[in-house]
């Protein structure tokens, strides 16, 4: 059994992840929830719609750093993956000059 390392393809997803979180960062779902609390003032639902508006910000501030982290992290590990697929050549190509090949 064996399985193949694309660093290229693990830092374009790295980057995708990245992209979708940043993007995500950028959308204020709770805005138009804070409208409806505005518009009506002292009734149960301005508490609800204060209510949802914080927790639907808090949602998006969250996974959008999720995102990136996990988008980060897909780029360190396609770089370390390339690190030691090199270092692992390099010790084979320095073990086969010194017996002589």
């Amino acid at each position: 059994m064996s399985y193949t390392a694309n660093p290229d393809a693990l830092r374009k997803a790295g980057a995708s992840a990245k992209s979708a979180g940043e993007q995500a960062g950028q959308v204020k779902l709770g805005q138009p929830t804070t409208d409806i609390a505005t518009a009506m003032p002292g009734g149960r639902s301005e508490g609800a719609a204060k209510q949802v508006a914080q927790s639907w910000d808090q949602s998006v501030r969250k996974w959008s750093q999720a995102a990136t982290e996990h988008g980060n992290s897909l780029t360190a590990t396609a770089d370390e993956y390339q690190r030691t697929d090199q270092a692992g050549a390099q010790n084979i190509s320095q073990v086969g000059a010194s017996v002589g090949g």
